[in-house]
């Protein structure tokens, strides 16, 4: 929601108390984000689903922690949400219908049934609002963060090789982590201010306080929301800086602090996992692609597809018929639309989950790529763990993933500091929670 919509909620919910009417809760700020505001009521929701995503791990959480760690998560989603805005990133409805179409698809359930499965407790409307701001959230963090991320072929043959000689086993370790913000070109007193944080939290962590609170409390962005929970990681994925310490540790062990270009970093090692490298998956798939222009439009495209899919499903053509008669990618349409064994990665990233989502045999809806719309066939999937180009695919995927997790936090942070935050929620301001920033602060 906009500054303008959020400001006419709060007008209205004033305005409609009248004489007889039964009490009614004023809903307030709790914060503003730039040109945003997050509302005392979009708080207490996130606050309260923070509390049950702890409740459902087992781990016990306090409601200013909680708040905190809500409020983290907000500021970074209206962040990004306000740069996508400013970038003219948006869905239309077509789009939009087209991802939850193929989502309700792969899970055998309407699209209705699909949006209260999300969103429970939510209308239909605002579980599609909901699903339509996620999207926009993951899109804008991957392309932002993917286009920070190099990987050489000299790295991925290293960590290919040693993948092979590892053999089919690999440990994995369950981590947490704490974060005390800290730039790379932080003055002393910044770093040293740090390093008073971090001495107050371990003297908490020996006096018995519970790690994923503090983690909570003390962390930013939306990891806050996750007690700092990174689930379980393959050893080639850990952070070299970290791996010695946790090959040493003992499960329940706090190891740390670490510094890194974005912090000073506390882990925690819950639990080591000794299993069985999971094998690469390689797609065998097909595709009908429409481009779109100034005269034929997306939604020209989308029923243009649809038709042809209604064709292909009733028997009146074939798929590689279609492909090699209607399809604009010459390179596969003389194939008829085959591209061949391929991992996900390999494709655009809307492409790769429309296919993975399919069972072989199955054609997807229509289904839009920054290529054009696309009608996917899925021929077969095959599994390959020991051809030297199976270890690379791991390999690269591995490092993406490490320098992803990295880069995230880095790009989240570059957001946050150039940020205006002020806090006004009475219960965060009188626990004195200190999130506020002037934009640009350095």
């Amino acid at each position: 929601m906009n500054k303008f919509i959020k400001a006419i909620a709060i007008l209205c919910t004033v305005t409609a108390m009248h004489a007889g009417a039964q009490e009614i809760t004023l809903d307030s700020t709790a914060a503003v984000v730039n040109n945003d505001i997050i509302l005392t009521s979009e708080l207490n929701q996130a606050t309260a689903l923070v509390k049950k995503s702890f409740a459902q791990r087992g781990q016990n959480i306090d409601e200013i922690s909680a708040r905190k760690a809500a409020l983290e998560g907000l500021i970074t989603d209206s962040l990004i949400l306000q740069m996508a805005k400013s970038q003219g990133i948006d869905l239309t409805d077509l789009q939009l219908d087209e991802i939850l179409n193929q989502n309700a698809m792969s899970n055998n359930v309407s699209v209705d049934e699909y949006l209260k499965r999300l969103a429970p407790g939510l209308s239909a409307t605002q579980a599609r609002e909901q699903f339509k701001q996620s999207l926009i959230l993951n899109e804008v963090k991957r392309s932002r963060v993917r286009n920070r991320i190099a990987i050489s072929d000299t790295e991925v043959d290293l960590l290919a090789k040693n993948l092979k000689k590892v053999g089919s086993i690999e440990p994995r370790y369950h981590i947490s982590q704490i974060i005390v913000p800290l730039s790379a070109r932080a003055s002393a007193q910044s770093a040293q201010k740090a390093e008073n944080i971090v001495a107050h939290i371990k003297s908490r962590l020996r006096n018995g306080d519970d790690f994923t609170s503090l983690a909570a409390m003390y962390t930013q962005g939306n990891l806050a929301t996750q007690g700092g929970d990174l689930g379980y990681m393959p050893e080639s994925q850990i952070p070299a800086p970290f791996l010695p310490a946790l090959l040493k540790a003992k499960a329940g062990d706090v190891v740390g602090p670490f510094r890194s270009p974005y912090g000073l970093h506390l882990i925690k090692l819950i639990d080591v996992s000794h299993d069985a490298v999971i094998p690469i998956k390689e797609y065998d798939a097909s595709h009908i692609l429409l481009t779109t222009s100034i005269i034929f439009s997306d939604e020209a495209a989308y029923n243009q597809l649809n038709a042809l899919r209604d064709r292909i499903l009733s028997g009146a053509v074939s798929f590689d018929v279609a492909a090699s008669k209607f399809s604009e990618d010459p390179g596969s349409a003389i194939k008829g639309g085959n591209l061949g064994f391929a991992t996900p990665e390999k494709y655009d990233p809307r492409f790769a989950r429309a296919m993975v989502a399919l069972k072989e045999g199955e054609i997807s809806m229509p289904i839009q790529s920054s290529f054009g719309w696309h009608l996917i066939k899925l021929n077969k999937v095959k599994l390959d763990s020991s051809s030297d180009e199976a270890y690379k695919n791991k390999a690269r995927d591995l490092i993406y993933r490490k320098l992803f997790a990295q880069e995230s936090i880095i790009w989240e942070q570059e957001l946050r500091d150039s940020a205006f935050i002020k806090v006004q929620d009475p219960a965060l301001v009188n626990a004195r929670i200190d999130i506020d920033q002037v934009a640009n602060a350095k």
